[in-house]
């Protein structure tokens, strides 16, 4: 009998197809159930280490016993064959278990042999980094993925997020470690189906730190992984089991973990300096309540509750830096998105003061108090850029003030200096949609229509369609797109009345609407949600011809109104001159150089192409 009919005979062929299904259902359940209980990896790959160890056990059990009515009994063969068997079931089991299971672990076992343990002494981190080769600077980068809620109740994600933050600001002040920032990182949030490697890919790093958070009553689990993207190993995992009184510790001794686990160039003496969470307070409730607000504000979402969080954390502890800085700032930029219900920018002085007093290396409360001296007309612009630059200059990384530093160029004219901010600030936070935003407008005051419309379509296309929305009829008007502009002018609230009377006026010098105050007054009560009360009414007299209006109109918001193109008799006229004026454009103009494209005329006047 041939070897291969000797096989079929004892169904060595079924029992193995079988154990290789079976085995393959068992794999995919553990896959789902192991991480649903925080099992550490390494559960999982000695799961199926085990099931492939298995495989060819099975198989020598198929071929040496059989079946029968009495029970399993040893089934004799001729020896030949029966060494033929054995040597290749063995031969095909070994490497099996070798292409799926052994490269991996020996690779695994190497790595844990290598990696610095979170618990190792100081003195052997900095030994072994002494004698270690210094890793290209590409190596040494990280992104810091939100952890995942894993708490019973999901409205807990601001916790997971907030403990995914704190530890990106944490490993930022790591020298030489290039760290992804929270925009790119956070984009990813609800894509963890593409795997470490790909989003690491994306974002040009070579590491990802991922993790849950499952929070219950005053106790909190926290799971972390650090990942090398280029084969998807894990360097490192921990789980923390503690007390919420402990979460500072726990994110001090994560960064710190990670950063020996990276192998960075630094003194041992450093690593939990460096490394280190900022914990502002000791009571765990105003940290709760600081991490609620901070997600309201950075989503834009309920920015009266996020004011509300604010100050009851700062109420139940007075001397929480940074509760006052996310007070200052959220009140900065409140009125820009319609919300009029109080004196929000009353609280910025106060609230942005207290936190340099607290605690003098923050940045945001500078760029805060430019916002707020943005609102008294005319502006003096140069306290607000010297407000900026000390933002930007307490931390380079500070995206917000780069942006508003652009603005305030934008509508000085100044448009070669806007975009090099504004590079600066896609370059730290490429997912920063308000700085592509401004990027657009500024090609749009330089004449490039094409390049700010590919820019503000890219924009719409990652699902963000707000900001400066206004902007960006005129050039769909001129390029003759007018169904895109009516649904531009839709989105804005803009009632049809008005739309039909905004399109048809477009790019014509027809003098100013008779019935534009009446308009304007309709449309601004009309107005329900904060995209609608965002609207200036500088804007829509400039829409319906009203010069008169747009110099009179002089808004709490400052509104780029100098350098739109329509409708084409507004450039220089005596409305637009004394528009720029008021603002405080013109002095400052005058105390530190005219933008390129204007310069100064007889009798004090001035003129800008």
């Amino acid at each position: 009998m041939s070897l291969m009919a000797e096989l079929r005979r004892r169904h060595v062929f079924k029992v193995g197809g079988a154990y290789v299904v079976i085995a393959w259902l068992v794999v995919q359940a553990a896959s789902i159930a192991f991480p649903a209980f925080d099992a550490p990896p390494w559960v999982l790959r000695v799961f199926i280490l085990i099931l492939m160890l298995g495989f060819p056990i099975a198989l020598v059990m198929a071929w040496a016993f059989d079946a029968t009515p009495e029970g399993l009994r040893l089934e004799p063969a001729p020896l030949g064959n029966k060494r033929m068997a054995l040597i290749a079931i063995t031969l095909a089991g070994l490497a099996l278990g070798w292409y799926f299971v052994g490269q991996p672990a020996v690779r695994d076992s190497i790595d844990a042999a290598n990696a610095v343990a979170p618990a190792a002494p100081a003195a052997v981190v900095a030994a072994a980094d002494q004698d270690a080769a210094d890793p290209p600077a590409s190596r040494k980068s990280i992104a810091v993925l939100p952890f995942v809620n894993m708490s019973a109740e999901p409205d807990n994600e601001y916790f997971s997020d907030g403990i995914s933050e704190e530890l990106l600001n944490a490993l930022v002040r790591v020298p030489g470690l290039g760290v992804a920032s929270r925009t790119s990182s956070f984009a990813y949030k609800n894509r963890r189906e593409m795997g470490a490697g790909a989003i690491a890919r994306e974002l040009k790093v070579a590491h990802v730190l991922e993790g849950s958070v499952r929070k219950s009553g005053s106790r909190v689990r926290i799971t972390a992984q650090l990942i090398d993207a280029a084969d998807e190993r894990h360097l490192w995992s921990e789980s923390y089991d503690r007390e919420l009184t402990d979460i500072f510790a726990i994110q001090d001794e994560i960064a710190a973990a990670i950063v020996a686990a990276l192998r960075v160039k630094l003194d041992a003496a450093d690593v939990a300096s460096v490394a280190a969470a900022r914990a502002d307070t000791q009571n765990v409730q105003a940290y709760d309540l600081y991490l609620k607000a901070r997600e309201l504000f950075i989503a834009r979402r309920d920015l009266p509750e996020s004011v509300r969080l604010y100050e009851q954390a700062i109420a139940l502890d007075p001397d929480f830096a940074r509760a006052h800085e996310g007070l200052a700032a959220v009140a900065s930029i409140i009125g820009t998105w319609g919300h009029d219900e109080r004196d929000y920018f009353a609280l910025v002085p106060p609230a942005a003061t207290r936190a340099l007093e607290l605690d003098p290396s923050l940045s945001m409360p500078w760029a805060a108090r430019s916002m707020v001296r943005k609102q008294a007309w005319p502006i003096d612009y140069a306290a607000v850029l010297d407000e900026l630059e000390r933002a930007i200059d307490a931390d380079a990384r500070n995206a917000t003030a780069l942006l508003w530093r652009a603005m305030a160029w934008i509508e000085l004219g100044y448009f070669e200096r806007a975009a090099a901010d504004l590079d600066r600030c896609l370059a730290l936070e490429p997912g920063y949609h308000n700085c592509r935003t401004h990027k657009a407008l500024v090609f749009l005051y330089t004449g490039d229509d094409d390049a700010a419309l590919a820019l503000f379509e890219r924009t719409v296309a990652d699902g963000v369609f707000g900001s400066r929305l206004y902007h960006f009829v005129d050039p769909l008007l001129r390029r003759g797109e007018r169904t895109a502009a009516m649904l531009l002018l839709d989105a804005q609230e803009i009632s049809p009345e008005l739309r039909a009377i905004i399109v048809a006026r477009h790019g014509q010098a027809q003098g100013p609407h008779p019935g534009a105050r009446a308009l304007v007054e309709r449309q601004l009560a009309s107005a329900r949600t904060p995209v609608g009360k965002a609207m200036t009414r500088a804007r829509l007299y400039l829409w319906l011809g009203d010069f008169e209006g747009v110099a009179a109109s002089n808004d709490t918001l400052s509104e780029i109104i100098a350098w739109e193109r329509d409708p084409p008799d507004f450039r220089n006229s005596p409305q637009m001159k004394r528009k720029l004026i008021d603002m405080g454009a013109v002095a400052y103009w005058r105390a530190q150089g005219f933008p390129p494209q204007c310069r100064a005329a007889e009798q004090g006047d001035f003129t800008c192409d």
